[in-house]
């Protein structure tokens, strides 16, 4: 084994105290669903504290004035609901809300000549309820076997076996399916972490088919060289009769992978990459990337990061791979580190991404000690690896219409390589 330099060792705890200093925000309190008043406390005060407004915070609570008193319990409304105020149209709650008026009836299920009153409480597109997050969605009639949607195809793949190994047939019926048409030669054949990704998800939803809206797309336009769809590394899916949202839920406490979710789309970007990365970007389709957290888009004066939660299972590296005559090949997979994308994050990282890359490639027992010591447990997890945003690919599957179309902009949380 080859053990690293003294110098190498002082190298990565400097850029763990470096980084650390940084990088890691303070932990924010998680949002409570009542707040007992306090004395001299405002309602300001209140609404600031938990990211709502004065106007939603008086409606949940039915207050005709503006005065607390000490003691008094107050519901905090959830921060991708609203309420509706006196004399408000849904154009006037759209624009105050940054969505459109369509999205805004479809999560709301209002039709077109539906009217609404003022107090009335509504939810914003990318809401998930409480009790859909922690549903049990069974267990899979075959597990390893992915029901997989393509435009209007329909493949019941074997992508893993009992053991944990990909097929070889499953890899190559996967690989036909990322692509655009039969007729692109460009395209890589699909990596094998990619395929035991997909089945994990399918399992942990009790094997509910997966619609593939984006896969394979070739370097050019608003697609960079570096992005994991060139590679056959990513695809953007959705999961028959699961929100986005719990699809994401699941997706980020995988390590090695990168998820993101998208609120105001229709698909969650799924991948498999070195560092665990998830973002979370509120655009709409066609328009630039607004990058955030749960509760809604950063603000640029402050940013706000999103905590991280605990790893449940590893996307390994090394991969087995069994073929029709059952001889079995080891698939070893080394995704690098994309310093120019490290470089163009926000407020530029230089030469600290080139620490950041030399930190990734020491032994496992450095790094762990190197972001022990250093205090910087979080930053694998924040720094994203790389990301170029969709081209204009767009697809009709029923009733939506997916235009898969960003502006190039990468963010410090942890961007995708959509």
């Amino acid at each position: 084994m080859l053990l690293p330099t003294l110098g190498s060792v002082r190298r990565a705890l400097l850029l763990a105290f470096v980084v650390g200093g940084l990088l890691v925000p303070a932990s924010a309190a998680r949002a409570e669903r009542h707040h007992t008043v306090r004395s001299g406390q405002t309602l300001a005060a209140i609404a600031r504290r938990y990211r709502v407004s004065v106007a939603d915070l008086r409606a949940a609570n039915r207050l005709r004035s503006p005065r607390l008193r000490p003691g008094q319990s107050l519901k905090v409304p959830d921060p991708h609901t609203t309420y509706v105020r006196r004399g408000e149209t849904l154009s006037h709650i759209a624009h105050r809300m940054h969505v459109s008026i369509s999205e805004l009836r479809r999560a709301n299920r209002l039709r077109r000549n539906a009217r609404i009153r003022p107090g009335q409480r509504l939810v914003m597109p990318g809401y998930t309820p409480r009790e859909q997050m922690n549903r049990d969605y069974g267990e899979p009639d075959h597990p390893g076997r992915v029901t997989l949607l393509r435009r209007s195809e329909r493949r019941e793949v074997q992508l893993v076996d009992e053991e944990g190994r990909v097929l070889e047939q499953g890899l190559r019926v996967l690989g036909e399916l990322l692509e655009r048409s039969e007729d692109d030669e460009r395209a890589p054949d699909a990596n094998p972490r990619l395929a035991v990704l997909l089945a994990r998800i399918s399992d942990h939803f009790g094997g509910r088919p997966i619609r593939i809206v984006s896969g394979f797309r070739p370097a050019g336009g608003r697609t960079r060289e570096s992005s994991r769809h060139t590679k056959g590394r990513a695809t953007d899916i959705r999961v028959a009769g699961v929100p986005h949202r719990v699809v994401w839920e699941y997706c980020r406490r995988i390590d090695h992978a990168g998820c993101g979710y998208y609120p105001r789309s229709t698909f969650v970007h799924v991948d498999a990459r070195r560092i665990r990365t998830q973002w979370v970007d509120w655009s709409r389709p066609g328009r630039r990337a607004r990058y955030g957290t749960l509760r809604g888009p950063a603000n640029r004066r402050r940013r706000r990061r999103m905590p991280r939660p605990r790893v449940d299972q590893d996307l390994e590296l090394e991969v087995r791979i069994v073929d029709a005559s059952g001889d079995v090949r080891v698939f070893e997979d080394r995704p690098g580190v994309e310093l120019q994308d490290l470089d163009g994050a926000e407020g530029g990282l230089g030469a600290l991404g080139e620490l950041l890359a030399e930190l990734s490639a020491q032994p496992g027992f450095v790094r762990q000690a190197a972001l022990r010591f250093g205090g910087l447990a979080i930053v694998p997890l924040a720094i994203p690896d790389d990301h170029e945003d969709e081209d204009g690919e767009g697809e009709e599957d029923g009733d939506d219409t997916v235009a898969e179309e960003r502006e190039s902009v990468t963010e410090p949380t942890g961007a995708d390589d959509a």
